[in-house]
């Protein structure tokens, strides 16, 4: 009589390992590991509205330095367009690149 019952526990084990592993892996291969979220967290926050606002806030100083007649204004403020440009669109880039 025991043998039976060893036998339908080790069934009854089987079956619920197989049931809780496939229930297990579509949680497994949709997680995401901390670094891939700390890396997009990074990502937007340097793509972002940090980064749009640290242009327009550029491009506005830019702008009163040419309107004073700064000597190099014209090269500071492209210098600004080319570099608020690379920061902003990064990701873009990189996704047209790869």
């Amino acid at each position: 009589m025991s043998g039976g019952f060893v036998a339908t526990f080790v069934r009854s084990a089987r079956i619920i390992a197989l049931s809780l592993a496939l229930v297990m892996i579509p949680r497994l291969a949709l997680a995401q590991s901390p670094w891939e979220r700390a890396a997009n967290n990074l990502a937007l926050t340097f793509t972002g509205p940090l980064a749009r606002s640290l242009a327009l806030v550029a491009i506005v100083i830019g702008g009163l330095m040419f309107m004073f007649g700064e000597a190099g204004a014209k090269r500071q403020i492209s210098g600004i367009v080319f570099g608020g440009g690379l920061a902003l669109f990064a990701a873009q880039f990189l996704l047209w690149l790869f």
